[in-house]
């Protein structure tokens, strides 16, 4: 049971941390500047002696898959590079988190009983596990186990009752001073998310307001680094998120079950947003706008039949923004 109950809880996180759209993994994303030059020029350039000599041994260790050594390796060598190298650093180090993830999660799954209960008591009443717990865990084994997960720069979600890795970006801004405004500004992104998800469970964990925002971040994002690393994977959350802001979700919909007239506070939520100077999420928004006043307010097939054409057309003007 309490394996079909992680599975669930896996699927439940494709809407938790919406991490659509798809990374570009050749060799070139990683070592092309994004289209601000300046942004990737970072520090005075040869900073070591030889830093292509520690970048060919990163792509060593980063071989080995210890995401350990791949840690301590970064820590210990990232300061002297130039944020050129620094980027290449932690997207690879991104990417070697999102596929270490497995391994942390058939741990969690392979818990006894007892361990699994003394986690959840520690727990509490919080989504996440807190890391000033850790110290708590009685179970030696189990400490190890948290300990490490804290320590590779995940931590842990509780959803429907079961543990489930993340990655932290929160415990990624350590390298602030290390890397480009560009990965800066993407960490920033997903650390958002992945210190406050926006949606568990088929509801909204955060305010129509705060997602409205997060949209509008996303949009300056991509128009700024429409060449950059993450693009296509920032331009995928941006239309995930504008299609759910738009649509609402099954448990926090954006119309009254009795009448299905639009919810005053996702209306008001609208007309800030359409308010934004400068930005097509706006532009879009107040068309939604427009289309809820000729329907008087509510919300009918015929209106959110008009959610995907809008986002399409946000997408087209991002894309003509270049």
């Amino acid at each position: 049971m309490k394996k079909q109950l992680m599975k669930f809880g896996i699927l439940i996180l494709i809407i938790v941390i919406a991490t659509v759209g798809c990374k570009k993994k050749n060799e070139d994303d990683l070592t092309t500047p994004s289209n601000n030059p300046i942004d990737n020029v970072g520090d005075v350039a040869d900073k070591a002696d030889n830093p292509d000599k520690i970048m060919k041994d990163f792509e060593n260790q980063l071989k080995t898959k210890d995401l350990n050594n791949v840690i301590d390796f970064i820590n210990n060598n990232i300061g002297k590079l130039t944020s050129i190298e620094g980027d290449k650093m932690i997207l690879e180090l991104e990417s070697l988190l999102e596929s270490s993830l497995e391994s942390f999660r058939n741990e969690i799954l392979n818990l006894t009983e007892d361990q699994f209960n003394e986690l959840m008591e520690l727990k509490g009443d919080e989504l996440f596990f807190p890391k000033s717990k850790v110290e708590d865990i009685s179970n030696e084994e189990l400490g190890e186990l948290i300990n490490n997960i804290f320590n590779s720069n995940y931590k842990l979600i509780n959803i429907e009752g079961m543990f489930e890795p993340i990655i932290d970006y929160e415990a990624l801004k350590k390298y602030n001073k290390n890397i480009s405004d560009e990965i800066k500004d993407y960490i920033k992104i997903k650390a958002n998310n992945s210190n406050e998800p926006m949606a568990i469970d088929g509801g909204l964990r955060i305010s129509y307001d705060d997602l409205g925002e997060r949209i509008l971040e996303v949009e300056e994002y991509v128009k700024k680094y429409y060449e950059g690393h993450r693009y296509e994977e920032v331009l995928g959350l941006y239309r995930t998120w504008l299609g759910l802001y738009l649509n609402g979700l099954p448990n926090t919909p954006i119309k009254d079950y009795e009448n299905s007239i639009i919810r005053k506070e996702v209306y008001e939520s609208y007309k800030k947003t359409a308010k934004t100077k400068d930005s097509i999420t706006a532009f879009v928004v107040d068309k939604y706008i427009d289309i809820i006043d000729e329907n008087k307010g509510k919300i009918d097939d015929r209106v959110k039949g008009e959610v995907l054409s809008l986002v399409n057309e946000a997408l087209s003007l991002l894309e003509a923004n270049k």
